[in-house]
């Protein structure tokens, strides 16, 4: 998900994504805008790297009406939420369930993709942003900070060190080093 900042408490969520793989590997997938429904609240910076303009959310739905989708489509039910620093993604759908009056919760297990990361490319990342990781592993960056893309791009960082080879992974003490330097090469250019 993308919020107007990091507290679940005062900040909304502004674009939600949900891919549950069911047991058997089909997708159900479920994404929305969402209506901010307390702009005094959203920190500039958020706003701007989630690309948040009036026109792209003209037709963002009301968050209550989204949760309520949710819940009925018993999409989050007995699940294993998965994700990018997905603690962060259960205190806002939490807080906001809480927040609409909906009786649901996330399961408390949680598969955290930045666990996975930091298990094997620690010693070589300077942070764990999920575009960082990808640079990292040498996966597609397409929009970044949309929540179906980044649901798409930690599935793939899960998939990419999961089913990395031995010999893979020991390449990674040259390859990633060498990704990251030329992706910071080309950030600088760019500025």
């Amino acid at each position: 998900m993308e919020t107007t900042g990091l507290n679940p408490d005062i900040n909304d969520i502004l674009d939600i994504a949900i891919i549950r793989v069911e047991t058997d590997g089909t997708e159900i997938v479920f994404t929305s805008k969402v209506k901010m429904e307390r702009p005094e609240n959203a920190h500039p910076k958020a706003l701007e790297v989630n690309g948040y303009t009036e026109e792209g959310w003209a037709s963002a739905r009301p968050v209550g009406e989204v949760f309520q989708e949710i819940h009925d489509k018993k999409l989050l039910q007995d699940c294993i939420l998965a994700g990018q620093n997905v603690g962060f993604d259960t205190a806002f759908i939490n807080a906001t369930f809480k927040r609409l009056g909906i009786d649901a919760r996330v399961d408390y297990h949680l598969y955290d993709t930045v666990t996975v990361a930091l298990m094997f490319l620690k010693p070589y990342l300077k942070s764990v942003s999920l575009v960082q990781v990808c640079v990292a592993l040498g996966l597609p960056i397409d929009n970044a900070h949309t929540a179906l893309a980044d649901c798409r791009m930690a599935m793939a960082v899960n998939n990419a060190i999961l089913i990395a080879t031995p010999e893979e992974r020991e390449r990674w003490a040259t390859e990633v080093p060498a990704r990251l330097a030329a992706w910071e090469a080309q950030k600088a250019q760019s500025r």
